[in-house]
């Protein structure tokens, strides 16, 4: 009888060791990934992991609270990230609501302000509203116009056509006003940017001609409308009076908005002028005429004083030059954007 107890209590012994042993190989195998009430959350020794995780798949966020897995936009120390339905910290373009893009860099923060993405020695310029996402469309910021193409992208040095009317952009991405050089030729841009065309006038009263096929100024013979004028070519003043071009004289008449008369005799000044068909008068002895300037080389972009005058051309530091998100991040989720904060201001175009 004694014996049989003995064996029952070491038998009992036995299975209470066993569960025990049992029991430790329960917790050591329940760490990792697993999911409760559709929330998935991570043990790790036992416990819930909680807050940043890195496995060799990437980054995921714990809930502090609870330690659920983070999916979505999650703020985190006054930074905000992107995790994907699976957990994964994203990085890079992300179009996670139809019509909206954002940019995260490399350490998962989300960019706002001007971001400059350089690839193959080309630059790219963006802006990221406050709430993260590419603007798109006019945009006045610090006093000065951008534009910015439906990829994103800003307009830089370069023309570019907006419902019908074409604009240029600076080497600073800014809308540009005024006179402006591009190469060798000369264009007149209105206070509201468009390229204008046709006859203007400035407040001196000087007259110049802007192709209307290209917004060109006009320098040196030009026909319009069946009449032929003379621009001088140094500063694209419609020219009046006796011009002396190519060792001919010419006669553009005051009285008749500057035409060039030709193919008759005409009395100027009491003196009878017999012009040929091409306009060169065959009896100019003893006429004192005006010789045109001739139009000045270059290939600076964007230079404002006008024709003739001497200019300094414009910012070269590129479109948020004081604050754009370059910093490529750090090995793990914690580097800072450097980026400008939003400005306020309008978004419907100058004028």
């Amino acid at each position: 009888m004694g014996r049989r107890k003995y064996f029952a209590a070491v038998l009992a012994a036995g299975m209470v060791s066993a569960m025990a042993l049992g029991t430790s190989f329960t917790a050591y195998a329940a760490d990792g990934w697993t999911k409760t009430n559709d929330q998935w959350t991570y043990i790790y020794n036992g416990q819930v992991h909680t807050g940043w995780l890195q496995t060799s798949e990437g980054w995921y966020y714990m809930d502090l609270a609870d330690g659920h897995m983070t999916t979505g936009f999650k703020q985190i120390d006054g930074k905000w990230y992107f995790f994907r339905p699976n957990g994964l910290m994203d990085t890079g373009w992300i179009n996670p609501e139809y019509g909206k893009w954002y940019y995260l860099l490399s350490d998962g923060t989300m960019v706002t302000g001007w971001l400059k993405i350089t690839q193959n020695n080309t630059s790219d310029y963006y802006f990221m509203r406050g709430d993260g996402s590419m603007a798109t469309g006019w945009r006045e910021m610090d006093g000065a116009w951008y534009f910015f193409q439906d990829n994103g992208k800003c307009v830089v040095n370069s023309w570019a056509q907006i419902k019908g009317d074409w604009y240029l952009f600076g080497t600073d991405g800014k809308m540009m006003t005024g006179w402006a050089k591009v190469d060798s030729d000369y264009y007149y841009l209105n206070t509201d940017g468009r390229r204008l065309t046709g006859w203007l006038t400035d407040s001196n009263g000087n007259k110049y001609y802007m192709d209307p096929s290209d917004g060109k100024m006009a320098a040196g013979w030009k026909q319009i409308d069946g009449s032929w004028y003379y621009f001088d070519g140094s500063n694209g003043h419609m020219m009046t009076g006796w011009i002396v071009v190519d060792g001919k004289y010419y006669y553009l008449n005051p009285t008749d908005n500057g035409k060039m008369i030709a193919g008759t005799t005409a009395n100027i000044n009491g003196t009878d002028y017999t012009f040929d068909a091409s306009g060169a008068c065959q009896n100019a002895n003893g006429v004192s005429a005006q010789t045109p300037g001739t139009a000045s080389s270059g290939s600076v972009s964007g230079e404002n004083g006008g024709p003739g005058v001497s200019s300094s051309g414009v910012s070269s530091g590129g479109p948020g030059s004081t604050g754009s998100s370059t910093s490529t991040g750090s090995s793990s989720p914690s580097g800072s954007s450097s980026s400008d904060t939003l400005q306020a201001g309008r978004t419907d175009g100058p004028g």
